[in-house]
């Protein structure tokens, strides 16, 4: 008997030292001081190195935030160019990093695997207007939606996280992917390092004051995360791609749908096409 007290006791304990466990997901397009599309985003362009270095400088921003806040695991995914983008030896110790191609239909996720999920560098949906290189998996693609409800990328994997019960709490990026998604969570944490300054240009915070607050409301948001509710879709499920026209072998605008019992399937058989 006292062997069974004891046991129960140590589970106790275990469980009791279990904090959030919390999925970090990046991409590069919504980081501060990040604005063109020739010069920051792919390899061998000038400036790529100092958009990686400042992504890495926000993402470590975020992974202490969570950890101040309790957090006992947290992932990160690199999201950007094909999960080609981030080094392992560059991510804080305190974090793991998943990478590899292609991207599954459940990004990674399953039921309750994680407490949270928390965006990095993200970009405004395809069509945004004032939105910094606005786009929706590509500059190819003018419009998505899922049950006839437009997203963007943020919005593709908050649906998949809805569909595994889990929420997601936290965004940094520019002015107009924060307001995308307090339309998906209304109490989420948002962090604008940026905002349109002119047909080309931007208005960014300094790296410091950006990852200053990054790691802020990153704290708040894991310290409050079993606040949060999941985006929960109900099935059946129509994901819906428009393209933009491409002349002269595609001269108007090309819709394709994928249908599924639920997102997950739906989803499934997109990039089961791809």
């Amino acid at each position: 008997m006292r062997r069974i007290v004891i046991s129960i006791l140590l589970l106790s304990a275990v469980c009791f030292a279990q904090g959030p466990r919390i999925l970090i997901v990046t991409d590069l397009e919504g980081v501060g001081g990040v604005n063109d599309a020739d010069e920051q985003l792919l390899p061998g362009q000038r400036r790529y190195m100092e958009s990686r270095h400042l992504l890495i400088g926000e993402v470590s921003a975020a992974v202490e935030g969570a950890r101040v806040a309790g957090a006992t695991e947290i992932v990160i995914w690199d999201g950007h160019d094909g999960s080609r983008t981030l080094s392992i030896d560059e991510i804080p110790s305190s974090a793991k990093l998943i990478q590899g191609r292609p991207t599954p239909a459940n990004y990674y996720m399953s039921e309750k695997l994680y407490d949270g999920v928390m965006f990095i560098g993200q970009h405004p949906m395809a069509g945004t207007k004032n939105g910094v290189l606005a786009h929706s998996q590509s500059f190819n693609v003018k419009r998505i939606t899922i049950n006839g409800k437009e997203v963007g990328e943020l919005g593709q994997l908050a649906a998949i996280a809805g569909y595994f019960d889990i929420p997601v709490i936290m965004l940094s990026g520019d002015k107009t992917a924060c307001a995308e998604m307090v339309d998906l969570q209304p109490n989420a944490m948002t962090v604008a390092v940026k905002e349109m300054a002119g047909k080309n240009s931007t208005l960014s915070l300094s790296h410091a004051e950006a990852k200053l607050q990054i790691q802020i409301a990153a704290q708040k948001a894991v310290a409050k995360v079993h606040e949060y509710k999941p985006w929960k879709i109900a099935g059946p499920v129509e994901l819906t791609f428009e393209y933009h026209p491409q002349p002269p072998l595609q001269p108007q605008v090309r819709t394709v749908v994928y249908r599924g019992k639920d997102v997950l399937e739906a989803f499934e058989a997109w990039l089961g096409k791809l």
